[in-house]
């Protein structure tokens, strides 16, 4: 099975780091799913979740107010200013 080496951080942090199976992102025209083998993708974000699903089927949920995503080769870069709670929003 495919997964995304997934990067996520702030200026000041790093949010979350490691192998996923998607990831979903509020991106500023709606919600964007990143898939393992997509097209390289750039993307401003707006306010809303960003979704980690693992390996595992785990989730984690994380509330943004805007930032950016990238992906290229299975290898995704999210950065935001700041995550809206200190703790993942679910999992």
């Amino acid at each position: 099975m495919s997964t995304l080496e997934v990067t996520f951080v702030t200026p000041d942090r790093t949010i979350w780091s490691g192998r996923a199976a998607q990831v979903v992102v509020p991106a500023s025209d709606g919600s964007l799913g990143i898939l393992p083998r997509m097209q390289p993708t750039l993307a401003t974000l707006g306010s809303g979740d960003i979704r980690v699903i693992g390996e595992d089927g785990s989730v984690d949920v994380f509330p943004v107010a805007g930032g950016f995503m990238s992906m290229d080769e299975d290898i995704v870069t999210i950065g935001v200013d700041e995550v809206l709670a200190s703790e993942p929003a679910g999992r």
